[in-house]
């Protein structure tokens, strides 16, 4: 898969989840348990739809950063569990309202919560997670906490309000994406860093150095995704190619494409793409992947993400060596080079 769009070698040896939190694997497993536990005494049907849900979710990068920044910190107290919840609830909460604006029926092969239970009571569970993440935080010491969450939660609708308003938009340029997807994807990411200073206790520098690292290591994340949505194995990613333009949504590989053209091979390939994105032209897929490789649209895009990467790395290598270190910095090869 690297070689469709980059000259580099992937790693030989790519630690994945499991290895890269192994320091953190116990507090994680913590992390599962409180959200199931969430919906307390709720009635029956929220109970079942969030375990179902739970029980769907993905990697806990989100949580497993919070948990490693508090373990790099020398925290000793449960809270983080608490409060790597809270972050792994709005991730949850905004993951289902994504697949109910989109008409998701699958995520990373599996169901999702739309498809499952119907886009009405979808909502109401997005709405579940999203309140209950603030409200298990309003017990804190530290009132900045839930203002914290509730802002990167109020940055992250705004960010799916932006995107929803470009959707379709083949004249998107790479300042307004990365606005977009800083918003949508990277906030959570740079919060739950800063989250994780506040509870463990930290200088300025350190801080600084990790919010800069949720950062650019949210914004490589998205750019991945969105490189693997056309170049991805469908089997691994669980969708097919341009799922993203049938969903309205440009990504930078699309608009790099587009700005690397001549004019009239620009309005031909605007045509294209506007015909994928009304499900019109699925015989063209191939070709006009072919077409975005010679542009060297998936080239630019992964030094895009590389770049970011790096800049991630290096507020990372600030941080005095440890076992949680090496995993940050694990994290932002994961990142870069996953499959899915």
């Amino acid at each position: 898969m690297a070689r469709e769009y980059s000259t580099l070698p992937r790693p030989s040896v790519l630690p994945g989840p499991a290895e890269i939190f192994a320091p953190v694997s116990r507090k994680l497993r913590s992390v599962n348990r409180a959200l199931r536990s969430w919906p307390g005494r709720a009635s029956p049907v929220l109970l079942r739809m969030a375990r179902q849900t739970v029980s769907k979710q993905g990697k806990l990068i989100r949580p497993g950063i919070l948990l490693l920044i508090t373990g790099h910190l020398g925290y000793k107290g449960k809270n983080d569990t608490i409060l790597a919840a809270a972050v792994e609830a709005i991730h949850l909460a905004s993951l289902i309202h994504d697949d109910i604006i989109d008409r998701s029926a699958y995520r990373r092969g599996e169901k999702t919560a739309v498809e499952r239970f119907g886009p009405n009571l979808s909502l109401l569970l997005g709405d579940f997670f999203f309140i209950r993440s603030i409200a298990r935080t309003l017990c804190s010491e530290d009132p900045e906490i839930p203002q914290m969450l509730a802002a990167t939660a109020q940055k992250m609708i705004e960010g799916e309000m932006e995107e929803l308003e470009e959707s379709f938009n083949l004249n998107l340029t790479p300042d307004r994406y990365l606005k977009i997807i800083e918003k949508k994807t990277a906030s959570l990411f740079q919060t739950t860093c800063r989250l994780g200073c506040r509870l463990g206790g930290t200088g300025r520098k350190e801080e600084t150095a990790l919010a800069e690292y949720g950062l650019n290591l949210g914004l490589a994340f998205q750019v991945i995704d969105d490189l693997l949505d056309l170049v991805g194995q469908p089997a691994e990613t669980g969708k097919t190619a341009f799922s993203d333009l049938r969903e309205g949504r440009v990504t930078l590989p699309l608009i790099v494409a587009l700005k690397h053209q001549e004019p009239a091979a620009r309005r031909e390939l605007k045509r294209r793409l506007e015909r994928i994105s009304r499900d019109q032209d699925r015989a063209s897929i191939s070709s006009l992947l072919a077409i975005m490789k010679r542009s060297g649209a998936f080239r630019l895009t992964f030094e895009q993400a590389l770049a970011l990467a790096g800049k991630a790395r290096q507020a990372a290598l600030a941080l005095k060596p440890s076992p949680h270190r090496q995993s940050l910095l694990q994290l932002v090869d994961f990142v870069l080079w996953r499959k899915k």
